[in-house]
């Protein structure tokens, strides 16, 4: 094992936050670095000196898929989550709990396979608060990078909450794109809580110094002219170093070791193969063509090495972007540079490309020809190093298709934004497919699996025989000239669309948006007509869906502004979100009008939007007050009628929707048809969160269940579906009286809806308010509030100043609002920032100063009277 060397200034650092943990301080540290600085050797390090002074150290290691720790599973148990299922930061705490609580507190009673995971987290927190104040504890974890999502949530849950016990938290990552939620949730985090601590290249003495413990000698200049072309990298020197030695190339004379001459060991070839099975396959693409260029070289030069892999000629690379985020590229202006001369050697040595068996080089989808590329495996599948270009005799020709150039480009575009996105896609298609559009989801996993990305699991579109599938060519392809056509003549609705359905309904909005934006960009690179009105409706869908309801209108009447020269099918997406939109704002009278010219087109076009249509429609019915013909419009018992699986997917809300109708008029097997079709979907696609919101929101309407209503509402706001999340609090406060249980859950339900601009539902929720003789502090939709000061506080800051001060904790708080302790915690910063003041003590005196002023303005007034029932302010607590 290479000693650790050129690191003694952040070992100081992290020995005095040990120390400070040792007096009782908490905190988070984030020592960050690319591929093979040394990160887990420092955390070791750590480890033990936190353990020479006393403190109990728990460590782990994230996996692909959340990783188990490193020290407590065999390989075949790396990338599953924690012991048990549990998020990875809770998994340790526990083992925590284990070792320092005592034999009459069974930890292992907090743990039930069918828990809320969030309400588990709480629990241990609130354990390990009290235990640490006695034991001390150090949190270890390595690679946060590749935590998954409910891992990155529950890590900063426990960080914040923990924030003032002495839990000192040290954390490793490699750099990141954060599109993932669980690395928007770390990021988060890193900004607002944790110390940052880079880790460089060593510098030439520390390389020298390692040598020197390497060998066993002092260095001389051969050696130190090996050690240079692995750029300071401590895993890369080491490694060829050890080849080196392995092939018989180091001797030693008089105390010093000599390396003999200048070819590339062998073994230093299975390293760079075995660096490239860890990376995303773009990457090792673009790291194969560029090496072939040179030491140095451009994107566009990397393109045309590639020959016509899922890029046209000029188009953006994918990898870029994550090859120098891993450290192995730098890059100066347009020019591109290995930071590692030894591994741009080892993918230009002759031996490097292995031939590999003639199947991998393509799709399962289509036989390979005799004499296809040589391949390398890599981290994914195997896929050729480099791909063939689409005229090569081993790449067979396949029938045109206009549209999947764009499709090329959007999945380059998520590739560079995340190491995350094949799973993302795959998550995406797989729903897709599972939602009964199997051949649209086998043709965007062939292009993207082409474009680089693999997208495992997605069936074949085979499977399927009453779609057509149509195999997929080059970007370029089918259409000479490089333009982009507005109508694709082989699919039947552009391909993108059904991307970027798929992203929407997977609640990935960020990716959603990005593909979005790479189609246009790509489209206005090739120049040519294209579908300019379908791309606006489908940006309506996205931002209608996330609760940005006034950005949907406007997107929506930007592709109705293009109606004179757009097909009307590419006008449909835009009708049925500007129809919806204008439901939740009371304005029938639009809805009915988009709802005729949307029922208008036929053929494939059509057919495409009906799912979107229908459940159009049956809304309309329900807001016109006919309950019983908005189920029998999508459901009917007897006749066992039912919509397609992807009304459900794409409208998450559908079913908890038809039970609550089907329920006020008698529909009894409707309503359990409606609430089974959610529970199916949500089984067959557990990561998606909305549907398992969508799941438990039917059920709980079935069954009159609030706790289901609840953790509704808090997976639809985990989703990103505000909305969504106000109509669960809205059915939860049905079933919990006249008290102010429902008094809280309404407001807060009428606050979510004013936020995304339902003014139709945020009307009806008021009134309700105005009935159990709670105003709303928000009645006026657009009033201006001022930014800053009492005034400017929301009435759902309102109410966790409240409960903050009737002395309860942010834990407590949020049980009582119906929260997490995320939003509560992330409520009170925003109100300290507005009040400009840092302390409880402040925040009671400021409360109380306007609690007297209460009578005396009815602004104030209206303020506390939203923000819930009087205080025990003899419990007031800091």
């Amino acid at each position: 094992m290479a000693p650790l060397v050129g690191r003694e200034g952040t070992l100081s650092v992290l020995g005095g936050h040990l120390d400070a943990a040792a007096r009782g301080a908490g905190g988070c540290v984030v020592v960050e670095g690319p591929l093979g600085i040394g990160r887990s050797r420092l955390l070791q390090a750590t480890a033990r000196e936190g353990a020479e002074r006393g403190l109990t150290v728990v460590s782990g290691r994230a996996g692909a898929n959340g990783g188990t720790p490193a020290g407590g599973g065999t390989p075949a148990h790396r990338g599953v989550a924690g012991g048990g299922g549990q998020p990875l930061p809770v998994h340790l705490l526990l083992n925590y709990l284990r070792r320092v609580l005592s034999a009459d507190v069974d930890v292992d009673d907090l743990v039930r396979p069918d828990g809320n995971p969030f309400r588990l987290m709480d629990q241990v927190g609130e354990l390990v608060e009290i235990a640490a104040r006695r034991h001390p504890v150090v949190v270890l974890l390595d690679d946060v990078h590749l935590v998954d999502d409910l891992g990155g949530l529950a890590l900063r849950g426990l960080v914040q909450s923990l924030a003032e016990s002495p839990v000192l938290w040290l954390l490793t990552r490699r750099s990141v794109a954060a599109r993932s939620l669980a690395q928007h949730a770390v990021d988060r985090l890193i900004d607002g809580a944790a110390v940052r601590l880079h880790l460089g290249a060593l510098d030439n003495e520390a390389v020298a110094e390692l040598c020197t413990g390497l060998l066993g000698a002092k260095p001389d200049s051969s050696v130190l002219d090996w050690a240079a072309r692995c750029g300071g990298n401590p895993w890369l020197l080491a490694s060829v170093f050890d080849a080196l030695v392995t092939a018989g190339r180091v001797v030693f004379v008089d105390g010093t070791a000599a390396a003999l001459g200048e070819r590339l060991p062998d073994d230093v070839l299975g390293v760079v193969r075995g660096l490239l099975d860890e990376l995303p396959a773009a990457v090792g693409r673009l790291l194969v063509a560029g090496a072939g260029v040179g030491a140095e070289f451009t994107a566009a030069q990397a393109a045309a090495a590639l020959g016509g892999h899922g890029d046209a000629a000029g188009a953006p690379v994918a990898g870029v972007d994550e090859a120098v985020r891993t450290g192995l590229l730098q890059r100066h202006g347009e020019e591109l540079a290995f930071a590692h001369g030894v591994i741009a050697e080892a993918l230009r040595h002759p031996d490097f490309r292995r031939p590999e068996p003639a199947a991998a080089a393509l799709p399962a989808a289509a036989p390979a020809p005799a004499g296809t590329a040589e391949a390398v495996r890599d981290g994914h599948r195997e896929q050729p190093y480099p791909v063939p270009p689409e005229d090569s005799p081993a790449a067979p020709q396949r029938p045109g298709c206009g549209c999947t150039g764009l499709v090329a480009a959007s999945v380059a575009a998520l590739a560079e934004r995340s190491d995350a996105a094949p799973r993302t896609l795959a998550r995406a298609l797989r729903l897709l497919a599972g939602a009964g559009r199997t051949a649209e989801a086998a043709r965007l996993a062939e292009v993207a699996v082409r474009a680089g990305v693999d997208v495992p699991d997605v069936p074949d579109a085979t499977a399927d025989p009453a779609r057509p599938v149509t195999r997929l060519p080059s970007p370029a392809a089918g259409r000479p000239d490089g333009t982009v056509a507005a109508h694709c003549e082989v699919c039947a609705r552009p391909l993108w669309t059904w991307l970027v359905r798929a992203l929407v309904a997977a609640d990935a909005f960020e990716e959603a948006t990005a593909v979005c934006d790479a189609v246009r960009q790509e489209a206005g690179r090739r120049g040519g007509p294209w579908a300019a009105g379908l791309w606006h409706g489908h940006r309506a869908e996205l931002m209608a869906a996330a609760g940005r309801l006034e950005e949907a209108r406007a997107e929506a009447g930007t592709a109705l502004g293009l109606a004179d020269r757009t097909p009307p099918e590419d006008l449909l997406p835009a009708r049925l979100v500007l129809a919806r939109i204008s439901m939740h704002c009371g304005d029938l009278a639009t809805a009915s009008q988009q709802l005729r010219m949307a029922e208008r087109p036929a053929g494939a076009a059509a057919a495409a939007a009906q799912p979107r249509l229908d459940w159009a429609l049956a809304q309309f019915h329900a807001a016109s007050g006919r309950a019983a013909m908005t189920v029998r419009s999508l459901l009917d018992a007897e006749q066992g009628a039912a919509p397609e699986p992807l009304l459900f997917a794409e409208a998450p809300t559908a079913a908890a929707t038809l039970v609550r109708l089907a329920g006020q008029t008698g529909l009894g097997e409707e309503a359990a048809q409606a609430a089974g079709f959610a529970r199916r979907l949500a089984a067959a696609n557990p990561e998606v969160t909305s549907l398992a919101a969508g799941a438990a929101h039917a059920d709980g309407v079935l069954h009159d269940d609030l706790d289901a209503l609840r953790r509704a509402a808090e997976l639809y706001r985990l989703a990103g579906r505000p909305l969504a999340a106000a109509g669960a609090l809205e059915d939860a406060a049905r079933g919990n009286g006249a008290g102010d249980g429902a008094a809280r859950l309404l407001a807060a339900a009428a606050d979510l809806y004013l936020e995304c601009g339902a003014q139709r539902d945020t009307a009806r929720v008021q009134r309700k308010l105005r009935r159990l003789g709670v105003p709303h502090a928000r009645a006026a939709l657009g009033t201006q509030k001022p930014k800053s000061g009492w005034e400017s506080l929301t009435g759902a800051e309102l109410r966790v100043v409240r409960a903050v001060v009737d002395g309860r904790t942010n834990r407590e708080a949020a049980g009582e609002l119906f929260l997490s302790p995320h939003t509560v915690d992330s409520h009170l910063r925003r109100v300290f920032a507005k009040l400009d003041i840092n302390s409880r003590v402040e925040l009671t005196k400021q409360f109380l100063a306007h609690e007297a002023a209460a009578p005396g303005g009815p602004a104030a007034s209206r303020q506390l009277a939203a923000a819930g029932p009087e205080p025990r302010l003899s419990s007031v607590r800091e």
